[in-house]
């Protein structure tokens, strides 16, 4: 099985610090696949440092050069890998980006091409804002050479173009997610590119669910990524646990095992 840390949400306001707080252990022995956006426009959410939230001006990553520094050496050493994480990640009248904004094709290939060169990194995956994405945005990341996190339905006009290949997946993933009512735990091969599942760690999780999704995808040697936010660690989850708990006794629970591979997750596809 191949095992794999998304997270979500490093950009020009990112503290080196708080990634370290987060990863400094866990890079002694795996890589931590972080989801970057390279122009954040803060606006509102939730973890946007007081100092910015409501601006709506571009912040572009290389204005953080210590968090740069931190990203290309984490590169080298094997212990970051790199994705798309969106362009602005900002909403477009109350729609995430990669459904609600314009000139999506422009800004999936600048965005990927913009962070392969400053960080010296080839990019092949693509992480929706908000982990959302409609047909519209999935043919701009599609033509920008990427594959994406999140499965959506195969059959669907509102998020694809039907396709062959799908038609023929559909009987496969259908067993998995509504025979046996877990997430699809390999990847979904759509020809021109790649979808993968991913399990959240939040603060709506519990480790129950988490750990049933995880020994499932481990019987089928399949991909298991564990999504989560930096800024998430210390939030307290479904079960009264912290988000760090969780995602600690979930590594734990896999190198209990044998046979994972921990890798980046452009490695996977």
């Amino acid at each position: 099985m191949y095992f794999v840390i998304r997270d979500d949400d490093t950009c020009a306001y990112t503290a080196p610090e708080e990634l370290e707080a987060c990863y400094k252990d866990i890079w002694g022995y795996m890589t931590v696949s972080l989801s970057t956006t390279p122009f954040r426009i803060p606006g509102n959410d939730i973890h946007v440092p007081d100092v910015l939230k409501g601006n709506m001006q571009v912040q572009p990553l290389e204005n953080n050069p210590e968090l740069v520094s931190l990203l290309k050496s984490g590169i080298r050493e094997k212990k970051i890998d790199i994705s798309l994480h969106g362009y602005h990640h900002c909403r477009h009248e109350g729609e995430p980006e990669f459904v609600g904004a314009n000139d999506l094709s422009r800004k999936a290939l600048h965005g990927k091409t913009h962070l392969e060169a400053l960080l010296g990194v080839q990019i092949k995956t693509f992480v929706p804002p908000n982990n959302s994405i409609e047909r519209r945005g999935l043919e701009a990341v599609v033509g920008a050479g990427m594959n994406v996190t999140g499965i959506r339905s195969l059959f669907s006009t509102r998020y694809r173009n039907i396709s062959l290949r799908a038609m023929r997946s559909a009987p496969k993933y259908y067993w998995h997610t509504r025979v046996k009512k877990h997430q699809y735990p390999y990847l979904l091969n759509l020809g021109d590119h790649k979808e993968v599942s991913y399990h959240t760690f939040g603060p709506n999780s519990s480790f129950h669910d988490l750990k049933r999704e995880f020994e499932y995808c481990y019987d089928h040697d399949g991909v298991y990524i564990l999504s989560t936010h930096y800024h998430a660690f210390d939030r307290i989850a479904r079960d009264g646990r912290t988000v760090r708990a969780l995602i600690n006794d979930i590594i734990d629970l896999a190198q209990s095992k044998s046979n994972i591979k921990y890798v980046g997750i452009n490695e996977i596809w």
